[in-house]
């Protein structure tokens, strides 16, 4: 019976362990995200630059132990890596589970999300099966030679390695997140009518006689009570899209420069080639044209559009005009120096956009890797010269891309988005997707942007066949390696059964 047991908890923590490992080795920056946010929530952010390092030992060391325990290969150091990752991972989640500095371990990556009430409980079971593991390690019986062994975990570990490395190199080649090739961005955004709801409950603080108490909204108190302060506590979040802070806004300035209009002195030409000098109080009439402006104290340049001037008509109605209108039969009333309106939040029309659209998702310019940055420059004027769209869509503030734009001259515009969205669309700093009506048609690390070239065909059949050949290729890896493993399987099963006397076969073990 022990046998038995020993033997399931050695599969189950070997596919855990394996299942785990793969998708945190195939997406390595985006578990380095993880364990920043980790550091971050412990007040570690000096050391904010060993997140990616320790993400690729930790995921190669995760699936290395769940390989050795599934298939027996060194199933002693197996039961210890196993134990030694558990106890170290176990308190960690209860910690995560208590604090919740972060909503989501990345346990599984991006492939299966749970809590972190649900992952401590998980550790917990996994904690106790590597116990029973490293207990019972020198009862594990193994079917090959010890440096047999050494040799294939050694294979195992390098290849694994490497395809950690690749997929930092390129992208993950399996897309878990929302902004995979082919996801449309709009359709990932609505909430379904029948969707729960948000719970929240509120408690209201109030003072009275020096006393303060919290009530609920059913029961709140008379008027002898003065209002202090509200709490609200979510319950249960609801149903939360899986694309819900996907937004392009544009940059405003930490600081506005403000104008003195009284120091700014207009000036206006007629027919006969006469000038007058105005201030924003007493602009000309029709028969008088804007020429330009002189202002001796002001700090550089002005744009003289974004001064407005308000009259009053007859009947006391306020009417803005520019200093290029004349103010027929007006009575000035106040003259501003404001900043010209800008859409809040272009993503709608961009999305909706038919034309195809270049978006470069840079997460911060300081931090960008800026060797590609003329292929950015020449797809993006091959989109201007194609009626295509480009946008650079970025975390940095409006000084941090002056401050670029300075260093680096560009004629694509910038806009502002929540730096974990732009962590979740692309795996890279810069990368470029390629979206059409919403829909993600291809997306690039920096590494290995399209051609020039290569853009000048039908966008929509040239990167979807490639993706469906990248798809189909994936497809028989898969396969193969399936196979492969259920073989494996097999055989470890059957040795078993053989061994212990539940079958019989002349030949013995296979």
């Amino acid at each position: 019976m022990m046998k038995l047991i020993r033997n399931l908890f050695r599969w189950i923590v070997g596919a855990t362990f394996i299942f785990s490992g793969f998708v945190k080795v195939i997406d390595p920056l985006g578990y380095g995200y993880k364990i920043a946010d980790y550091l971050e929530a412990m007040h570690l952010s000096s050391i904010e630059s060993i997140a990616l390092p320790l993400a690729i030992v930790f995921a190669v060391l995760e699936l290395v132990i769940g390989f050795s325990l599934f298939f027996s290969q060194l199933p002693k150091l197996g039961a210890l890596g196993a134990l030694l990752m558990m106890v170290f991972f176990t308190p960690l989640t209860l910690w995560l589970a208590i604090a919740n500095p972060v909503s989501d371990c990345g346990c599984f990556g991006d492939a299966l999300v749970i809590t972190n009430w649900q992952t401590f409980f998980k550790n917990l079971v996994l904690l106790a099966m590597s116990i029973l593991l490293f207990a019972q390690r020198k009862k594990i019986k193994t079917v090959y030679h010890g440096a047999i062994q050494w040799a294939i975990m050694f294979v195992v570990g390098f290849a694994t390695l490497g395809l950690g490395i690749y997929c930092l190199k390129t992208l993950p080649i399996i897309d878990f997140r929302p902004y995979h090739i082919g996801a449309n961005i709009a359709e990932g955004m609505v909430i379904p009518e029948d969707a729960p709801k948000p719970v929240v409950e509120s408690y209201f603080i109030y003072e009275k006689d020096g006393r303060q108490k919290e009530f609920t909204v059913d029961n709140l108190p008379d008027s002898t009570w003065k209002f202090v302060d509200a709490k609200h506590k979510v319950i249960d979040p609801g149903y939360v899209p899986p694309i819900h802070d996907f937004t392009m806004t544009k940059p405003v300035p930490e600081e506005v420069v403000e104008v003195d209009l009284d120091a700014v002195e207009l000036v206006y030409g007629n027919e006969d080639g006469e000038q007058m000098f105005a201030d924003v109080s007493s602009v000309p009439d029709a028969s008088w044209k804007f020429m330009r402006y002189m202002c001796e104290d002001c700090e550089g340049d002005i744009d003289v559009s974004k001064i407005k001037i308000t009259y009053s008509d007859a009947n006391g109605k306020l009417v803005e005009l520019g200093v290029d209108e004349a103010p027929e039969d007006l009575e000035f009333v106040e003259a501003v120096y404001e900043e010209a309106e800008v859409e809040n939040d272009i993503a709608p029309r961009v999305l909706a956009d038919e034309r195809y659209s270049f978006l470069m998702i840079a997460l911060r310019l300081e931090d960008m890797d800026r060797e590609h940055l003329a292929e950015f420059d020449s797809i993006a004027e091959f989109a201007a010269a194609n009626n295509m769209g480009f946008y650079c869509m970025t975390s940095t503030n409006a000084d941090g891309i002056e401050n670029f734009k300075d260093e680096h001259p560009v004629k694509y515009d910038f806009y502002n988005t929540d730096p974990i969205t732009l962590k979740t669309i692309v795996r890279s700093n810069p990368g470029l997707l390629l979206i059409r009506k919403g829909t993600v048609i291809d997306k690039w690390h920096d590494g290995n942007l399209p051609k020039v070239e290569d853009l000048k065909t039908e966008l929509t059949g040239k990167m979807l066949t490639a993706q469906h050949n990248q798809r189909d290729r994936l497809l028989y890896v898969v396969w193969i390696l399936a196979a492969l493993l259920v073989m494996a399987f097999v055989r470890i099963v059957y040795n078993w059964l053989v061994k212990n006397r539940y079958i019989n076969d002349k030949n013995d073990l296979i």
